[in-house]
């Protein structure tokens, strides 16, 4: 049972973060949900720096250091905090605890699942959120990987991955991802304390936050810290109180260490908080906050300026046009701009108008084919569900008075961004908090109809999620514990390929990965191939199929797999024909094919 083992060391570390970051806030005056949501918040982000700190020295046996002192800061907190947490948590209503109630089964079901090895569908973890964490242990600290662009994307949660990796495997790495959704559904209960456990299962009741509850994804995270940083804002201002506003400021930080995306929220929440500041006429509420939007750059400058100093680009690959960067070129900007826009239904003004019912009613468009196959039909998992859609009609009920209409034209200025930018559902996560916590206090003003219909709405959606998750992976569940091989087998697509390489393949064989980016498995050294991801490969100098294979073998590259499912129909581009006159030339021997998947050696001739 390694995987339950994994599962409870990440839990341990989750519990101790939140006791050092409570101990941290132990001068707030907060609420007991708060303190857990905002210490747990502010603890995981400084574990996270941590292991930053000691990879980048290449010092990995520091971590030990880094867990005593976690776990000597944690117990201190939690023994200081104690009493702060008793009493005042929820108000206690029928409709309250039905919704923690179900709240509770997704997290436990969620939490389960995390002992399950990612699948096929975990693609962004088994291509990268895990995959160049693997290669940093592999090296022994941080390194640059070149041919992986999402690698300089900021990585707060992708160094806890790399703890979790180094001390027990994917199990103990995707418990930090639940634990924000945990938090999160914290921080919104103690923004709308008497609805907490309603607004607590809007959120985790989400088919796509559930689905990446547990899963090595990024998307909860900035969703925690940007959600706790708006909740702060919102305080601050409305209070005058400067304290919230030096918070705010500390977790929209943490929220630019976990995307680039977030760059957008501090702008928007840092033009808001002034506008706000300036209309109620506190003149040190504005000072301050220009002054903690600047510590929020300095919390999340150092991944910036690392991408700075190794690509010339602080948004690598992002903003070609603008700052360049090593290793790409326009074309390869321009084809992942046309990548981007491929989700969606469109942006023309009336498709924003639309979205939000187009986001519940149609939600393929928005999201990757992950779900329940019942029948004919497939159920997706990463979709927004029905719950915020009902919520407009709570805003309208309940009135978003008192400074929450402010936190609204935040949630609009992210998604009129969202619309242009990407399409895809789970860059919409980020403001799901706001829109919960903003819900949960009108929900607090309407009336008892209102109250009772939308709480039924959420449990319908809540019951809906947990049964979609578990006929998706709960049957499995067995086989993943008793026998890792044949889960993989069956839940992977690439991984008999994946068994062939690390069986038959020398140590120091590379590999170039073809149509196909999900390199974790992977026990040798490989290289994205495909022209899009990289300039490594020098295909525009390559006129034969010679030249790759002389390229290949004086960079160590001696295989070649090519996953035909994602092989796009039609006349090849250039350099896919050396590879393809390679092989009908006998320069590259195949030795293996199944499923689809094409493994190709280099002939002893060639």
């Amino acid at each position: 049972m390694a995987a339950l083992t994994g599962i409870a060391l990440g839990l341990g570390i989750v519990f101790l973060a939140t006791g050092l970051g409570m101990g941290w806030l132990r001068r707030f005056a907060l609420s007991p949900l708060e303190r857990l949501a905002y210490g747990g918040a502010l603890g995981l982000a400084a574990v996270s720096y941590g292991v930053a700190l000691f990879a980048s020295l290449h010092w990995l046996m520091g971590l030990w250091g880094l867990l005593v002192i976690v776990v000597a800061g944690g117990l201190w907190g939690w023994r200081i905090s104690w009493r702060s947490l008793r009493g005042g948590w929820t108000h206690r209503s029928w409709l309250n605890t039905l919704g923690w109630g179900v709240s509770g089964l997704i997290l436990l079901l969620t939490l389960i699942l995390c002992a399950l090895p990612p699948d096929g569908n975990e693609w962004d973890s088994l291509a990268y959120h895990l995959a160049y964490p693997k290669l940093y242990l592999k090296a022994g600290g941080m390194v640059e990987v070149p041919f992986m662009h999402q690698s300089y994307f900021p990585p707060l949660m992708d160094m806890l991955f790399l703890l979790g990796l180094w001390l027990h495997g994917e199990s103990c790495a995707k418990v930090f991802h639940w634990a924000v959704a945990l938090l999160t559904a914290l921080g919104i209960a103690g923004f709308s304390p008497s609805r907490g456990g309603m607004m607590a299962l809007l959120w985790l009741g989400t088919p796509v936050v559930a689905w990446q509850a547990h899963t090595a994804y990024v998307d909860l995270s900035t969703a925690l810290y940007t959600g706790l940083g708006a909740f702060a804002l919102y305080r601050g201002v409305r209070e005058q109180s400067t304290a919230w506003l030096w918070l705010a400021g500390v977790m929209v930080g943490c929220a630019l260490a976990t995307k680039y995306t977030a760059l957008l929220s501090w702008g928007l929440l840092g033009l808001i908080g002034l506008a706000w500041s300036l209309r109620a006429r506190w003149g040190q509420g504005a000072r301050t906050l220009l002054l903690a939007g600047l510590l929020a750059l300095m919390i999340g400058a150092p991944w910036y300026l690392r991408n700075w100093l190794w690509t010339d680009n602080p948004v690598y690959p992002f903003a070609y046009e603008i700052f360049g960067g090593r290793q790409w070129s326009q074309a390869q900007a321009e084809a992942y701009r046309h990548d981007q826009l491929r989700f969606g239904m469109g942006r023309e003004p009336y498709a924003l108008l639309l979205s939000p019912w187009n986001l519940t009613a149609l939600p393929a468009p928005f999201a990757d084919p992950i779900g329940a196959p019942i029948g004919e039909r497939v159920y997706l998992l990463p979709t927004a569900g029905m719950g915020y859609l009902a919520t407009l009609g709570v805003y309208v009920a309940g009135g978003v008075g008192g400074g929450l209409g402010w936190l609204l034209i935040f949630a609009l200025g992210n998604l009129v961004g969202w619309f242009f930018l990407m399409q895809q559902i789970r860059y919409l996560i980020p403001v799901f908090p706001v829109l919960t916590g903003v819900g949960g206090v009108a929900l607090e003003r309407a009336g008892r109809l209102v109250q009772y219909t939308y709480g039924g709405v959420l449990i319908l959606q809540g019951g809906f999620t947990l049964w979609l998750l578990s006929a998706t992976y709960l049957t499995d569940l067995p086989l993943a514990l008793q026998d890792r091989d044949a889960y993989l087998t069956r839940r992977v697509q690439i991984y008999p390929a994946i068994q062939y390489l690390n069986q038959h393949a020398p140590p120091n064989a590379g590999v170039i990965l073809l149509d196909e980016t999900r390199g974790y498995y992977l026990e040798r050294p490989y290289l994205w191939g495909n022209a899009g991801h990289h300039r490594l490969i020098p295909y525009e100098t390559m006129h034969q199929p010679e030249a790759l294979i002389r390229w290949m073998r004086e960079h160590g590259y001696r295989y070649v797999l090519i996953n035909r499912r994602f092989t796009p129909q039609g006349e090849p581009e250039a350099w896919r024909r050396l590879y393809e006159q390679a092989i009908a030339e006998g320069l590259l021997v195949p030795c293996f094919l199944e499923r689809g998947v094409e493994v190709y050696t280099l002939s002893q001739d060639g």
